[in-house]
């Protein structure tokens, strides 16, 4: 009898620009996870610390924090989810559900950090791409808030 084939951590996302090798080093830190159509992977309101790289599907992003369900935005293959939680632990701002069937993986807080101090020149990679998909968000909202500004102040 063989050993199950554990799947490698494909070159998505903040995993992009790794090597194979650093990949593998990677995905051993994390687990793959199945999230059926309508699901929540994400619970606003409950304790979070992973971090997530969505491998196929779709998911959506909402926050009740007005008091009635609002869609923050969509994210598919290669985005991330969970980071907000992975450097600032604490209870989920927002929830997400998966639109389709798909499978994300994950890694917690302590296991990225064990990955980061036992291998440096990777982890330097993982943090730039990180901060990379962050930062393009961060783009984005600024535009989203930016016309919804400017929406508001036309309608007086």
């Amino acid at each position: 009898m063989s050993d199950p084939v554990i799947p490698q951590l494909p070159a998505l996302g903040f995993a992009a620009d790794l090597n194979e090798q650093a990949r593998k080093a990677l995905g051993e830190f994390g687990e793959f996870v199945t999230v059926n159509d309508g699901e929540h992977l994400i619970e606003e309101g409950q304790p979070q610390d992973s971090l997530f790289l969505i491998i196929m599907g779709n998911f959506h992003v909402s926050t009740k924090a007005t008091g009635r369900d609002v869609l923050l935005g969509q994210l598919k293959t290669g985005n991330m989810m969970g980071e907000v939680n992975i450097f600032d632990p604490g209870l989920a701002s927002a929830s997400v559900s998966a639109h389709s069937l798909s499978q994300a993986w994950r890694i917690d807080r302590s296991s990225l950090e064990q990955f980061l101090e036992e291998n440096p020149k990777a982890a330097a990679r993982v943090l730039v791409g990180i901060a990379t998909q962050l930062s393009k968000r961060l783009r984005k909202t600024n535009e989203k808030v930016a016309m919804a500004r400017e929406a508001m102040m036309d309608s007086f």
